[in-house]
């Protein structure tokens, strides 16, 4: 209901009104009887003069009307209230001397609302505004209508508060409710049935808590809880939502200890469907006069946050490690290489029949077997690069899985799509981890089973989580059907010398992890006791046509040269004059970069120039190939040189084509890759 008075202006310094009473949306009018409130000559006129009516009769007519009506003085105090604004505020107003401003919550609202009383007594004009207004502890939303009125002789403002307060609940409600199912992330509201006072003990305040139960939330919570709706979850009390119950009670001990500021916690539950995960929450409460009436329950699942940070803790441990391993196989590679190369060049000299013949096999082989242990290490060395090609992944994968499982009672299946994208790895390193997880494959089925590997084109789109660059990747998935991993040893299998195995060494999975994560790749795994396991494996893409890789497979004609061989280790320089040698190639040898240069401008300047150099990287005390290269470049930018190193931690053995090299040949190596590298290089004049 709202309570319109419409003007005449008379000639007079006086004005006059007429009244009427109307219920807005409602045609019927309710009418008061002007009879019972003024006299007979006033009424027969059809309106009345307010300057001929009572201050006190004209109050009786405010208070007839259910509408909060205020009459307000030029010195802003009000003079009346009525009985439907009393009852707005309580009785909480005391009208006596109290100024209309002070109805309002903050100083700058209070210094609006006298500009705007004075205003509407200056223009006599009727204004309108919605403001919030503070009745000491009461808020209320409020319509405010302004009229200048004149009373006998007395000017008076004539305000009319229309309660707008839960209309703006309501709305508030509303968006609320919409933000909230708008979020990410779970959102519940829970009220304890009976408020409490939270300065009582603290164990009242925790079964308070506990006992609130669920009023209302979004569907996303509901889904943490494997429900599709939150209604199906109202009613529902927080100590049983809350599991384990004594995590729950510790968490709320700490909440009330802090008063109840908002509260952050981390939490790990495991849902119906028996999985996993770990959650973010934040407790907020609803606290009103010291009264603890319910809260608010935030909850974000960071299941995959938590993974990578696994991820990241695991890679940083294995980048520990790896700086001790990659010295140890350096020099244990330089030895090595002069140990495999002499033996097999001393075989050349003995009949298969001989004894000494077999045991130079044997001696080979357990060098070969030394040679294993040395790349598992380097694997950990920090860099590690791989020597990388561009590659079909579906070539290794069939070739790596035939040959680890030969012999052994587990089929394979292996689902390749012939659309399948490139990939750029060391086919060596690849294969090992391959083999790897084909090995323990087998030895999970011991009774028997199928090892399934598929592998698939993914491209990552902007704000996947994973812990990979944007674009376009190969997934490879390798599953058995074995005995499962147990949940409590599933975050240490990728650790260095974690083995579960008798006579495992532990690296087998760890140098898998640590190949995939220096391609720029990522191996994660997911196992369940009683049905088996299943590795994924990450590896960057190259989206070209595999008509690429013809250029690859041309027949290399061989092709003999003059080859300078610069290294500091007597025993390999010696070596490689035994082996080229012998294969009919014309042998010079340096023992650091600047013999080296110096015997290629020697050569060069005879007009008999060297056709190849095969450069170590690393000379302690003199140069080595990487300062070696861009000298010999600047005597002969067609020079064709090969860098060798047994430690590869050097980016220079993974990019040896931006450093101006033209091959890479890893120690330790055989006489025979020696040499085909070679043929390779000479080939491509």
């Amino acid at each position: 209901m709202s309570f319109h008075m419409e003007s005449e202006h008379h000639n007079g310094p006086d004005e006059g009104f007429s009244v009427s009473l109307l219920r807005k949306g409602v045609v019927s009018t309710q009418t008061i009887d002007l009879n019972t409130l003024f006299p007979q000559d006033v009424t027969e006129s059809g309106s009345f003069d307010l300057a001929r009516a009572k201050q006190a009769t004209f109050e009786r007519l405010l208070e007839a009307i259910s509408v909060p009506t205020l009459l307000v003085a030029p010195t802003h105090v009000i003079t009346f209230s009525n009985s439907a604004f009393d009852r707005l505020t309580n009785n909480r107003l005391k009208t006596d001397s109290t100024k209309f401003s002070s109805l309002f919550p903050t100083p700058r609202e209070a210094r609006k609302a006298q500009f705007l009383i004075e205003k509407v007594f200056k223009d006599k004009k009727p204004e309108e505004r919605e403001a919030l207004l503070k009745i000491r502890d009461t808020h209320i939303w409020a319509r405010i209508h302004l009229r200048s009125i004149r009373l006998g002789p007395d000017r008076l403002l004539l305000v009319q508060i229309e309660n707008l307060t839960a209309q703006k609940q309501l709305l508030a409600f509303q968006k609320y409710k919409k933000l909230v199912n708008l979020f990410p992330i779970g959102i519940v509201e829970l009220r304890i049935p009976s408020s409490i006072d939270y300065r009582v003990p603290n164990h009242l305040l925790l079964e308070g808590i506990l006992s609130a139960r669920v009023v209302d939330g979004n569907n996303v919570f509901a889904a943490m809880y494997d429900r599709r709706s939150i209604n199906e979850i109202k009613g529902v009390e927080f100590g049983i939502l809350f599991e384990p119950k004594e995590r729950g009670r510790a968490v709320c001990g700490e909440w009330i200890r802090a008063r109840f500021q908002n509260h952050s916690f981390d939490s790990q539950e495991t849902s119906l469907g028996k999985r996993t995960r770990h959650y973010e929450n934040i407790l907020i409460a609803n606290v009103i006069d010291l009264h603890l009436h319910g809260f608010w329950w935030l909850k974000r699942d960071i299941s995959e946050k938590k993974k990578t940070e696994e991820d990241i803790f695991r890679a940083r441990k294995l980048e520990s490690l790896g700086v001790l391993a990659g010295g140890i196989a350096h020099d244990f590679n330089n030895l090595l290489t002069a140990i495999l190369g002499n033996v097999i060049l001393s075989q050349r000299h003995l009949s298969p029949s001989e004894k000494a013949f077999e045991r130079m096999a044997s001696a080979a082989e357990a060098v070969q077997r030394a040679q294993e242990l040395t790349s598992q290490l380097l694997t950990f060395s920090r860099g590690g690069t791989p020597i990388k090609k561009r590659a079909s992944i579906a070539e290794l994968i069939r070739d790596s899985v035939i040959f680890a499982l030969r012999g052994s009672n587990v089929r394979h299946l292996i689902t390749v799509p012939q659309d399948l994208w490139l990939v750029e790895v060391d086919e060596t390193q690849m294969h090992r981890v391959i083999h790897n997880l084909a090995i323990n494959a087998g030895q999970a089925m011991s009774n028997g089973g199928i090892f399934r590997v598929q592998a698939e084109n993914l491209d990552l789109k902007k704000g996947h989580l994973l812990p990979l660059k944007d674009g376009p990747h190969v997934r490879i998935s390798f599953r058995d059907s074995g005995e499962g991993i147990p949940k409590e040893i599933l975050n240490k299998i990728f650790d260095p010398y974690f083995t579960t195995k008798e006579k495992g060494t532990g690296l087998g999975l760890a140098t898998a992890y640590s190949i995939v994560r220096n391609h720029g790749g990522l191996m994660t795994v997911r196992s369940k006791v009683g049905v088996g396991t299943i590795f994924y494996c990450y590896l960057p893409a190259v989206v070209r046509s595999s008509d690429t890789l013809e250029a690859d497979r041309e027949a290399i004609m061989p092709r003999r040269g003059r080859i300078l061989v610069m290294d500091d280790d007597h025993l390999i320089r010696h070596l490689a004059r035994e082996i080229l040698g012998s294969q009919g190639f014309e042998v010079f040898l340096a023992r650091d970069g600047a013999e080296a240069i110096a015997v290629y401008q020697r050569e060069q300047q005879s007009g008999s120039p060297i056709d190849a150099v095969i450069m170590d990287l690393t000379i302690p005390g003199g140069m080595g190939g990487k300062e070696a290269i861009q000298e010999l470049r600047r005597i002969d930018p067609e020079a064709k040189a090969i860098v060798s190193s047994g430690y590869s931690d050097d980016p220079i053995m993974g990019e040896y084509e931006k450093h101006g090299f033209v091959g890479v040949l890893r120690k330790p190596y055989t006489p025979s890759a020696m040499t085909a590298l070679l043929e390779a290089v000479l080939a491509k004049d």
